[in-house]
């Protein structure tokens, strides 16, 4: 081996292990950098003989190896990095359902007194303290009250949420913003690294930031990345391409404030919308579910919603029109008829008079509190009068028959004509002529004896201002031969029901109603808390995966400073020792050239 050779050794020697300082010093430098991957340097074996052109070492000559930088890699393991950024877009997605759910189970919670279940029950409270006190008006007051806050508390939730609806809209679409900005630097980093690659100088610091670009982006969206060393990273999110080398398809967020439409994440102009599926999904892809699936649309918390204030408006509206108010009126619905969901419920009653507490008769029945008008036959005989009356009425239980016809009887069971409930005694006598005179409670009226005939004329016995009438189909009961002078007047008697103070059964029905649909109420937020609990359980699970990955990626692709200082140690001897071998053939050169002179 000549000197020369020493000299070259030594000199390839110091300019190698010069680079595995700077590499060491680099990793050293930037060990807290966020995304930075450790740099390596690989060396081998190089011939430094030297050689003409056209002219080489003979056979007999030993070719002289130095050492040389074989590789400069920043060190990075595909598999590991994907199966990371896999676990972070599943952990974003149930964290950001977890959040969005927490808001609404905030809102739904049953253990407040303004809870939904609270309010409903108050309801039902409220109406089984009526059904016990009918005519208290502090009682009715109450009613109101509790009513009142029931409303609220539906409007309010509505009102909660469309917030949430709204909101939860707004992140989707600044979301959708970040991200078109990440796949568009995703894109121009891969221009950027294949640029300097060409020209023979790698920009590890540009790839450092690509893949942390790209982490970054697996927190919004399930994003897949293939390197291609022809133009860089391939960007995939559900089977779609979203870069590729230095072009971008961006996202676009479609049916926004469309209650009607289902809210759609589709890439580019290319019609296809993102599909999170169940679980996962990035950010972005928990938001789209959750505007779809659980705060709008079928099945969905709001659905629900409206649904409980259906039947809530249905079922008291049924039960307080078979009720009568202290006004006297009946048939009145106690909550607003109209188009039924949770944000414009309003109740109809005015004031605590205006509650229908109390049963009312149902006409044309037999048997007690029922009836509300019974017409005793007197002392028609069985042979004439009371015959043709059971062929006209229907038979009562108790024997007595009931009218077929009865309408516009005042809601508390009265007769027109301010004449309370109970027996009255009718008069049906010969007028003489063609007339018939009908006597109730000394009132007589004079009716033409052609409008009683066969053919079942109606009779009206009483008529007020107001019109209030009580009709009586009698037919043929009362033929002309019936009633003459020799025979005597006809005698029968009306019994009418009142409402009775008793029976509060429309009241108790309401709050037996009421008190069930609780139960929906509390099923609701149930629900919400349950999605809530899964949500926590999988961010946690998939945070466990997240950081046992990226533990190993640091063990591949991290900097452990206490490694790099020994490493640093090392190179530092072998920089000195290579330094020794030219000292060496220094002063082997000098040996030489002195023994020549």
């Amino acid at each position: 081996m000549s000197v020369n050779s020493l000299f070259d050794i030594g000199s390839t020697s110091l300019r190698a292990v010069g680079e595995k300082i700077d590499a060491t010093s680099q990793n050293i430098a930037n060990a807290e950098s966020e995304g930075y991957r450790r740099r390596r340097v690989s060396l081998s074996s190089r011939s430094v003989a030297a050689t003409g052109l056209y002219a080489s070492n003979g056979a007999q000559d030993v070719t002289s190896s130095g050492v040389g930088v074989e590789q400069f890699e920043r060190v990075r393991d595909g598999m590991l990095v994907s199966a990371r950024n896999e676990a972070r877009s599943s952990e974003s997605a149930a964290r950001e359902e977890g959040r969005v759910l927490g808001v609404l189970e905030g809102a739904l919670a049953t253990d407040t007194d303004a809870s939904l279940s609270a309010s409903l029950q108050g309801l039902a409270d409220g109406f089984s303290n009526l059904a016990n006190n009918p005519d208290s008006q502090g009682v009715r007051e109450s009613v109101l009250g509790r009513a009142r806050q029931l409303t609220d508390t539906f409007g309010r939730l509505d009102q909660r949420l469309g917030e949430l609806t709204t909101n939860t809209e707004n992140a989707l679409a600044s979301n959708v913003e970040k991200a078109n900005g990440l796949l568009n630097k995703v894109a121009s980093l891969n221009e950027q690294i294949e640029s300097a690659r060409a020209g023979g100088s790698p920009d590890y610091a540009a790839e450092d930031q690509r893949d942390q670009t790209v982490k970054e982006l697996s927190k919004l969206l399930p994003v897949e990345a293939q390197e291609n060393r022809s133009d860089g990273y391939t960007l995939t999110v559900d089977g779609m391409t979203v870069v590729q080398g230095t072009e971008a398809t961006t996202l676009s967020t479609e049916n926004k404030n469309d209650p009607s439409k289902p809210t759609r994440v589709e890439f580019g102009d290319t019609g296809v919308a993102f599909d999170p599926g169940e679980e996962g999904g990035g950010e972005i892809g928990a938001q789209a579910r959750l505007l779809n699936d659980t705060l709008t649309g079928k099945q969905s918390v709001q659905d629900r919603l409206d649904t409980l204030a259906d039947s809530v408006v249905e079922k008291v509206n049924t039960a307080h029109r078979k009720g009568a108010d202290q006004n006297g009126d009946t048939g009145e619905n106690f909550f607003v008829d109209k188009s039924r969901t949770a944000g414009n419920i309003e109740l109809n009653v005015d004031g605590p008079k205006d509650i229908a507490a109390v049963a009312t008769p149902a006409l044309g029945t037999p048997g007690g509190n029922e009836t509300a008008v019974t017409i005793g036959q007197g002392d028609f005989g069985d042979s004439s009068g009371a015959g043709n009356i059971e062929a006209r009425l229907t038979v009562g239980s108790d024997g007595s028959a009931s009218t077929v016809e009865v309408s516009s009887i005042s809601p508390d069971g009265n007769l027109p004509g301010n004449l309370e409930g109970g027996n009255f005694d009718i008069t049906v006598s010969d007028a003489g002529g063609s007339s018939l005179n009908f006597t109730v409670g000394g009132s007589t009226q004079t009716v033409d004896v052609g409008s009683v005939g066969s053919d079942g004329n109606t009779i009206t016995l009483e008529n007020d201002v107001s019109s209030n009438t009580l009709k009586l189909d009698v037919g043929t009961a009362f033929a002309d031969s019936d009633v003459t002078s020799a025979s005597g007047p006809k005698e029968f008697s009306v019994s009418v029901d009142n409402s009775l103070p008793g029976d509060t059964s429309p009241a108790q029905n309401i709050a037996d109603r009421a008190s069930d649909l609780t139960t929906g109420a509390t099923d609701l937020a149930a629900g919400v808390g349950t999605q809530v609990q899964e949500a926590a359980a999988k961010e946690e699970a998939q945070a466990a995966v997240g950081e046992r990955v990226q533990a190993q990626i640091e063990d591949v692709s991290g900097v452990s400073v206490d490694q790099q200082l020994s490493s640093l140690i090392e190179q530092q001897q072998q920089f000195a020792a290579s330094a020794q071998v030219l000292t060496t053939a220094r002063e082997v050169s000098s040996t030489l050239l002195s023994i020549a002179r």
